[in-house]
């Protein structure tokens, strides 16, 4: 079975510091707040890391954890709008690296336009928005032309909702339901929904009725379980997302960020493999969930990536 990882983390020292800005820009008066917050979620060595490694040595030390690990694919989220450091990531590796754009104010006038440079000059193959860091309620109209330029280029966006370990994040955008009018208003766009919607698992669910632009990641260790009141089984999680969506519409993912002392999240990528194999579903459909899906929307022009 070949595998395609829908959801990784690229973090550049160049990205990490566009996002330490862009927080400081929200939060001008706290910036001891955004610092803390910063040195707790990247410390232990994270800053120095990405200061003394080039992107080609990422994109070297990736393809050595993705033989390890049995994958063949990966599918790279960025922090922060550095366009052309993605692009140059993903040359290392071309038909196993695949990149994301993110668009810092996705609801300003230009950012229709570099999405599309993205895209068409720099290869990348999707659009990641995460609301409660970016402060945007995504069903707002003012980015109706991101969503209708997204869907004319033919690439997914993938939303973050949810809980969220993000250094400050704003819990007022957090809920999926938002997208309920754009999926409607943008039926060629794919819309997916990362970690079952972290804590939003009930609203992804129901977004499913009569939506068939949908569709959710798996990614991570899913532990926003632990603070619902249903504590539901991951293999249950599963169970019910496969009934509602089919196995068409789930898309494979760990959430990977290759730190010092971390590597790529081998245990995560065996435990989903043996829920996929356990919860009653073929191996052709076993085989959409844990990549099939993933190349089908990263496929532009119909082919496999």
């Amino acid at each position: 079975m070949n595998i395609t990882d829908a959801h990784v983390h690229l973090i550049t020292a160049g990205m990490a510091d566009s996002a330490y800005h862009r927080y400081l820009k929200l939060f001008p008066a706290f910036p001891d707040a955004v610092r803390h917050n910063a040195q707790k979620l990247f410390g232990g060595g994270f800053p120095e890391y990405l200061a003394q490694t080039t992107i080609e040595q990422q994109a070297r030390e990736w393809l050595s954890q993705m033989d390890k690990h049995g994958v063949s694919r990966v599918v790279f989220f960025p922090i922060a709008e550095r366009l052309e450091e993605m692009r140059d990531f993903i040359r290392h590796a071309p038909g196993r690296f695949y990149g994301y754009a993110f668009i810092e104010e996705p609801a300003g006038e230009t950012a229709p336009v570099r999405l599309k440079t993205a895209v068409n000059e720099f290869g990348l193959c999707g659009l990641k928005l995460y609301p409660s860091i970016q402060m945007f309620h995504p069903g707002d109209a003012a980015l109706f032309p991101l969503y209708e330029e997204a869907q004319s280029l033919g690439i997914p966006i993938t939303f973050h909702f949810g809980i969220s370990n993000a250094p400050i994040a704003d819990y007022r955008f957090v809920n999926p339901m938002e997208i309920q009018l754009p999926l409607k208003l943008f039926p060629r766009l794919n819309f997916i929904i990362a970690h079952f919607g972290a804590g939003y698992f009930r609203e992804a669910c129901l977004l499913g009725f009569h939506n068939k632009n949908i569709h959710l990641d798996t990614s991570g260790t899913n532990n926003w379980r632990e603070y619902t009141p249903e504590k539901m089984p991951l293999e249950e999680v599963f169970r019910r997302a496969v009934a509602i969506y089919s196995a068409e519409r789930i898309l494979f993912g760990t959430d990977s960020l290759l730190r010092p002392g971390a590597g790529y999240r081998g245990a995560i990528k065996e435990e989903q493999i043996g829920i996929v194999q356990r919860i009653g579903i073929s191996e052709s459909e076993q085989a959409l969930v844990m990549g099939e899906n993933a190349e089908r929307l990263l496929a532009r022009d119909g082919s496999a990536p």
